[in-house]
């Protein structure tokens, strides 16, 4: 599963590819990634939408589009659950086997593709309200770690992934974390 770092070197190679392109056509070729979002709505709100921005949360990215004949900016989200990946393709070129949206920006196509469907990439935006701090960013604070964890009696480690808790932890650098502080991962959360 890719981890934050990952997601955060593809938003930066992706942001300036796309900057300015736009959506000339969408095939959805699986609705299980899109889902909550209607594909007829998918389709309709993307179609000569252009990117004017990509970004992250936790481990989710964010692509900023500026639909045609509206001001109001509408957020794409991207999930890469644990499988997928998001690139570009000539054109012409072959599709693969799991590219599950395809959007056509002229010379090149934006595949997401994704093995298992277990990523999404959506309009719905309700994932991203339950998400706690980032990790580097300010609210994330050693008093505001030592009072999410004070009342937990699950395990630390369990804790840490909580994205509510941190947004875009996961199980390689939670383990990383606990094992550089000299904690045990099984060892109660109130308890550190």
């Amino acid at each position: 599963m890719p981890e934050l770092p990952e997601v955060e070197v593809l938003v930066r190679h992706l942001a300036p590819l796309l900057k300015n392109k736009a959506i000339r056509d969408v095939q959805v070729r699986r609705l299980k990634v899109i889902s909550p979002t209607p594909e007829h709505e998918l389709v309709q709100a993307l179609r000569g939408a252009k990117f004017t921005g990509v970004s992250r949360r936790g481990k989710y990215l964010l692509f900023t589009l500026r639909p045609p004949a509206k001001r109001q900016p509408l957020v794409l989200v991207g999930h890469l659950g644990m499988t997928g990946r998001i690139y570009l393709l000539p054109k012409n070129a072959i599709l693969p086997k799991h590219a599950a949206v395809v959007m056509n920006l002229g010379r090149h196509q934006l595949i997401y593709e994704d093995t298992r469907y277990f990523g999404r990439l959506t309009l719905d935006q309700t994932a991203l309200a339950k998400l706690g701090p980032e990790p580097l960013g300010s609210v994330f604070t050693p008093d505001y770690l030592a009072t999410a964890l004070k009342r937990s009696s699950q395990p630390i480690k369990i804790k840490m992934l909580d994205q509510k808790l941190v947004a875009g932890v996961g199980n390689i650098y939670a383990s990383e974390a606990l094992f550089r502080a000299g904690i045990s991962p099984r060892l109660a959360a109130r308890e550190n």
